[in-house]
C-alpha cells in the first residue's frame, strides 16, 4: 500500500494545509451613545446591532441586581433590535439618534466579527441604578460580582482586577464558563473579558466573548481595541468627583446625572453628536 507523504518545508517540518489568516482592520467606526454617555470604536466590517430591554425603568426601583446580571446571561426580556448583519451606510447613525423614549433597564450596542457565530461578540450596555455609587461601596459590589460569576456553570476566573478613580469603580474579570442549550447536552465552553463600571448612578458593562477559547484568542487583538478606546463622557467624570459628592448627594443642588443623560435630547452635554463616524479604511 502506497503512503502519501505529508507536506513538509525545506527543514522537514510538517505544514498545515490550510492556515487561518490573522484578522486585520479594514477600517474603524466610532460609535457615540445616543444619550451621550460614552463612545467606543470597533472594526467597520463587523456586524452591528442594538441592545434594548423591553423592561421599563420604574422610578425609585432598582433593576435586577446589576453585578450578578452583568456576569451572567442576558435576561430573557432583553432583545436586540436588528439581526447580526452589516447595515447599509447611514443605517447605524439613524438608529443611534436621540429618540423620545424612556431609559430602559438595559440599553446599548453590540458588534460581532462573524454573523454566523452570534456567541462571538462584543457588547456594551448601560443600566440605571437606584442610587449613587461611591468608593466605599467597593466591598458590597465585589460580593455581587462574585455571586454572579458563581452562578455560571464551571466558571473559572483567570484574572481579576479592581480600579477606583474618585467614586468610579471598575471591575475587570477574565473567565471561562460552560453554556448549555439543553440539560442533556454538555454545552460549550465560552471565554469572556468583562468590565463592570459603576459611574455615579449608571452601570456600564463591556464584554468580549468568544464562542470558544480559540475564537476568543483569535479575535482578541481587534476586540481589545474597543476596551482601549472606550471613553466615558466628560460630564460623567464630573459626577464621580469625590470633592463634589457631598453636594451632589443633596438633590437640591443641580440636576442629577440620570436627569441629564436620561433626557431625550441631552445634546448640550455632548462633545460629539450621537451616531457613528467612520474614521479610516484600509485600501487594498
Amino acid at each position: 500500500m502506497a503512503v502519501t507523504p505529508s507536506p513538509t518545508t525545506a527543514t522537514g517540518a510538517n505544514v498545515t494545509p490550510k492556515t487561518r489568516e490573522r484578522p486585520k482592520f479594514s477600517g474603524v467606526i466610532i460609535h457615540h451613545d445616543f444619550r451621550g454617555r460614552f463612545s467606543i470604536r470597533y472594526p467597520s466590517d463587523w456586524s452591528f446591532f442594538e441592545i434594548r430591554s423591553d423592561e421599563p425603568v420604574v422610578e425609585d426601583v432598582m433593576p435586577e441586581p446589576a453585578a450578578a446580571g452583568g456576569a451572567g446571561k442576558e435576561r430573557s426580556a432583553e432583545k436586540t433590535r436588528g439581526r447580526l448583519q452589516k447595515p447599509k451606510r447611514g443605517q447605524r447613525a439613524r438608529m443611534a439618534k436621540p429618540a423620545d423614549r424612556p431609559v430602559a433597564a438595559r440599553e446599548g450596542v453590540g458588534f460581532a466579527p462573524d454573523p454566523r457565530d452570534p456567541h462571538t461578540v462584543f457588547t456594551i450596555w448601560v443600566s440605571p441604578l437606584g442610587e449613587r455609587v461611591v468608593a466605599e461601596d467597593l466591598e458590597d459590589l465585589r460580593a455581587g460580582v462574585d455571586e454572579g460569576l458563581r452562578s455560571l456553570e464551571d466558571c473559572q476566573i483567570e484574572a481579576a482586577d479592581e480600579t477606583i478613580l474618585g467614586n468610579l469603580i471598575r471591575f475587570e474579570r477574565i473567565y471561562t464558563f460552560r453554556e448549555r442549550t439543553s440539560p442533556d447536552v454538555p454545552g460549550d465552553v465560552r471565554k469572556r473579558k468583562q468590565w463592570l463600571l459603576y459611574v455615579d448612578t449608571w452601570l456600564m458593562c463591556l464584554t468580549w466573548q468568544g464562542s470558544s477559547v480559540e475564537e476568543y484568542a483569535y479575535w482578541f487583538a481587534m476586540a481589545n481595541q474597543s476596551f482601549l478606546t472606550f471613553e466615558i463622557q466628560e460630564a460623567l467624570w464630573f459626577y464621580t468627583d469625590r470633592e463634589l459628592a457631598a453636594e451632589l448627594s443633596d438633590k437640591s443642588v443641580g440636576p442629577s446625572m440620570q436627569s441629564v443623560f436620561g433626557a431625550s435630547n441631552p445634546s448640550a452635554m455632548r462633545s460629539e453628536p450621537p451616531g457613528e463616524k467612520e474614521i479610516g479604511r484600509v485600501r487594498e
